[in-house]
């Protein structure tokens, strides 16, 4: 059984309800006399006591009677179920995401300002800022919409980052010409039932899919034409150039050995002659310019 950690508020915020009419009927609602729930707040400045004190409407056959109308400016100071201010769920977030930082660096910059263990930052991680960033990139619908209109569809690109001692592999589903992320997944197997898996999400969109780059893994392939029949499909010229270099690369290697070899053997014997002292800085072999 843990210790629950001791935590002592600088300051007791009690909130009402923002809409004082009552959205169904109009009357002026009438505020509770208990409090619909009370929680301390850790933010990155200080330890607050909150409490929110809810309404509702004092007719009883409108449907505001029913209803606990709760202040939206509590309710925006933490993560529900949780201690933690929403400002330290976007510090760390922001560490993680662009600063690629993990939960024990997370927590170094964090244990100053608030209480909290290495697990829990991966858990509020897990837990809190994926699902925000999703509803942050549910915002870019609009821009989305406009660029299927003007393109008659869209252009998606798949890829994935190569896995490090067999760990899973992060995919990652996003619109072409936009760079706008539309599903990211860690696939333990690269085969054709997960990839499937992991695109059939993208079916129930109301825009049409014009074309589908991507790479050329076994199952890849023909999950993209199961999935998307009517799609065109195109191989990634980055990883197809790529590929072709490969084979040119490994043939250079010998013809760089054997480059090497022939200069020494008709030069080699003048390069290691030892310098004549020349009449200057000492250590200056040759000195070109103007």
């Amino acid at each position: 059984m843990r210790t629950p950690k001791r935590l002592d508020p600088e300051e007791r915020l009690l909130y009402h309800p923002a809409l004082l009419p009552c959205p169904h009927g109009g009357a002026l609602v009438v505020m509770g006399h208990y409090l619909a729930w009370e929680k301390t707040v850790q933010t990155l400045e200080r330890v607050l006591s909150v409490a929110s004190r809810p309404g509702h409407c004092p007719h009883p056959t409108c449907l505001g009677s029913r209803m606990r109308l709760l202040s939206a400016t509590a309710q925006c100071l933490a993560v529900p179920g949780s201690t933690y201010g929403y400002d330290g769920l976007v510090r760390s977030a922001w560490w993680r995401q662009e600063a690629r930082a993990t939960s024990r660096e997370i927590h170094a910059e964090l244990a100053s300002q608030v209480r909290i263990s290495v697990s829990h930052v991966g858990y509020l991680y897990q837990q809190g800022s994926l699902p925000l960033l999703a509803c942050h990139e549910r915002q870019h619908r609009d821009h989305l919409a406009q660029l299927a209109q003007a393109q008659g569809g869209l252009i998606i690109a798949l890829d994935g980052l190569a896995p490090q001692g067999g760990e899973p592999q992060l995919w990652c589903i996003r619109a072409l010409t936009s760079g706008c992320p539309l599903r990211r997944g860690w696939l333990v197997q690269q085969d054709q039932p997960t990839f499937e898996a992991f695109l059939k999400p993208l079916t129930p969109l109301e825009w049409p899919l014009l074309a589908i780059l991507s790479a050329t893994q076994t199952g890849l392939v023909p999950a993209v034409a199961t999935v998307f029949p009517n799609s065109c499909s195109q191989f990634c010229q980055a990883h197809y150039l790529r590929n072709l270099a490969e084979p040119l690369a490994e043939a250079d290697g010998p013809l760089k050995g054997d480059l090497r070899k022939t200069v020494r053997q008709q030069v080699g014997a003048l390069i290691r002659q030892e310098p004549r002292p020349a009449s200057g800085h000492a250590g200056v072999l040759t000195v070109t310019g103007l």
